[in-house]
């Protein structure tokens, strides 16, 4: 059994890293359209390149494909190999516009084909110690999340992220911070209402800045802060020292707070932390009471906040197996409804339903994009 990847830029590369000593693949293939990016590739690992798609979906040994090309190729490389009969991991988001990641969905229950989507928070020990504590009841019924992310502006102007055809910064960048939610309430969103201020970057084609709120279909209410401009730069930092300690107290923040019936729980990345909180009815009145505090060393940043590595071994697996994805095409699909009414309200500067955008989406008529 072969794996292949589809798109050899950075994500590529690092997907390889992950699979290339992976017991159970026989081999790995890597198709780029740039013949110097495959001829890179195959100098430096023991890999088969090409830079003829057909090469890849003709060969019956490889039984899965992940794409990780550019957010405007996701839905052409997808389908292709869904219609070729392979197993398909894509990175989000699903596609750039809404009517293709509606297809991708579309297209792998028809052909009963393996769709995956690459939310690996899923699969970071981060948020998934926060679910493990939802499922055992420790939170009760989850009422509030609250999302403040504050980066720099890391990209750079000359990046195609920054560019109209990614799909926006939603899509791109926050879905995962919107997934999460979605997954720890076990609950649909029904209305979104997103606002964003003028940019602060001005070569950014898609918006830098949102203020959404979610409404799920349990009650409770989600809402992500979110501005990429406002922490230092951090261009310069040193390779030898600990990055998320460097970046500590300089603006970046990344943190979560769930509140439930019966707790609470926080992550904070720059923290390196995940707190649990426990509330009891006393005579005073609700007490609540720190109960639980968890921290990682450096060596387990990658396994707690960007799990990749467990994402990429696990679809391997379940392709092996016979089983089924992790993530259904249908629930990722959700999310890419969200993103889209999250751009489409902060466009029109209303709240905005998400069967309204499940409808557009499915006629074709919505994109993930939010230009400035």
């Amino acid at each position: 059994m072969k794996a292949a990847i589809l798109g050899a830029g950075r994500m590529g590369e690092t997907v390889i890293g992950h699979l290339l000593d992976d017991p159970i693949l026989t081999g790995l293939i890597a198709y780029d359209v740039r013949a110097e990016r495959t001829a890179e590739l195959a100098a430096r690992y023991p890999i088969e390149v090409t830079t003829e798609l057909r090469r890849v979906l003709d060969d019956p040994q490889v039984r899965v494909v992940f794409v990780t090309a550019s957010n405007d190729a996701h839905a052409e490389l997808s389908l292709a190999a869904l219609a070729a009969g392979k197993a398909v991991m894509c990175e989000k988001p699903m596609a750039a516009r809404l009517e293709d990641a509606a297809a991708m969905a579309r297209t792998a229950h028809e052909t009963a084909g393996f769709l995956q989507v690459g939310f690996e928070l899923r699969y970071s020990r981060l948020y998934t110690t926060v679910k493990q504590w939802i499922d055992e009841g420790l939170l009760g019924d989850v009422l509030a999340v609250n999302c403040t992310y504050v980066p720099g502006e890391f990209w750079g102007r000359d990046s195609w992220r920054t560019q109209a055809t990614s799909g926006g910064m939603f899509g791109e960048k926050l879905s995962h911070y919107v997934d999460l939610p979605r997954w720890w309430t076990g609950s649909e969103v029904t209305e979104v209402y997103s606002a964003s201020a003028p940019n602060a970057v001005p070569y950014f084609q898609v918006r830098d800045n949102y203020q959404t709120t979610c409404r799920f279909g349990t009650g409770a209410v989600g809402h992500l802060s979110f501005l990429m401009a406002l922490a230092s730069t951090t261009t310069d930092l040193d390779p030898l020292q600990d990055m998320l300690t460097q970046q500590r107290g300089d603006g970046h923040e990344l943190r979560y707070l769930v509140q439930g019936t019966k707790g609470a729980a926080e992550t904070d990345i720059f923290g390196r932390s995940i707190k649990r909180w426990a509330f009891e009815e006393t005579r005073r009145g609700l007490d609540s009471s720190l109960v639980e505090q968890l921290t990682w060393a450096l060596a387990d940043d990658h396994t707690y906040l960007h799990n990749t590595t467990e994402q990429a071994r696990d679809v391997v697996r379940r392709v092996r197996d016979g089983r089924p994805p992790s993530i259904a095409p249908d629930d990722a699909l959700q999310t890419m409804f969200v993103c889209a009414a999250a751009e489409l309200s902060s466009d029109e500067g209303r709240p905005v339903r998400l069967e309204d955008i499940a409808a557009l989406g499915n006629a074709g008529k919505q994109s993930l994009e939010g230009t400035t």
